[in-house]
């Protein structure tokens, strides 16, 4: 009895960690990395440019939050910008999801016991929830050969409002975080 309530527990500790998992995810080009760590210069590609090859789903007020917060994170990294001859070009776009979650809230009701017959007499409910997922997805494009190098994403659950400044920084310096790759 006590193996199985260890078993138990080590479990829900297991599916607590799991759901803790981070919800970014990072690529990119090994073969350019010397030339990623001597990047000095960068521009942030604007939303016109982004305009001829990509459906804008953004506001305008949320996409300047993004360009602000990539050039902040970017100057961290002292790069400067340079928009006539930059090192890399730094683009982002969005997507969303609709995705489903489907919880068990456990069995109710209790054993019972009439002649001849014996059994559970318990139920179970679910719970079905319906969501849009978004997820930001960050480009580095070397400005020489003009080939992704670096993809940064980010995917969180949406709330019914645009992510504030501050969420919107946080987001985009857990993207960042691992540009350029050690």
């Amino acid at each position: 009895m006590k193996q199985l309530l260890g078993l138990t527990f080590l479990l829900s500790l297991l599916g607590l960690f799991a759901g803790c998992a981070t919800p970014s995810t990072v690529d990119y080009d090994s073969a350019m990395l010397n030339e990623m760590r001597a990047y000095k210069t960068f521009t942030v590609e604007s939303r016109d440019q982004r305009a001829t090859y990509q459906h804008l789903s953004l506001t305008e007020i949320t996409d300047r939050r993004i360009v602000r917060a990539i050039e902040g994170q970017m100057s961290r990294r002292l790069m400067t910008e340079d928009a006539s001859n930059p090192d890399c070009i730094v683009t982002f776009f969005t997507t969303t999801k609709t995705k489903t979650e489907v919880n068990d809230l456990g069995l109710a009701g209790g054993y019972y016991r009439r002649y001849p017959y014996r059994g559970w007499g318990g139920y179970s409910t679910y719970t079905v929830d319906q969501y849009e997922e978004g997820t930001l997805i960050v480009d580095v494009i070397d400005g020489k050969s003009k080939q992704m190098v670096w993809r940064g994403a980010y995917s969180k659950r949406l709330g019914r409002t645009a992510p504030q400044e501050a969420e919107v920084q946080r987001i985009v310096e857990h993207i960042l975080a691992e540009f350029p790759p050690l």
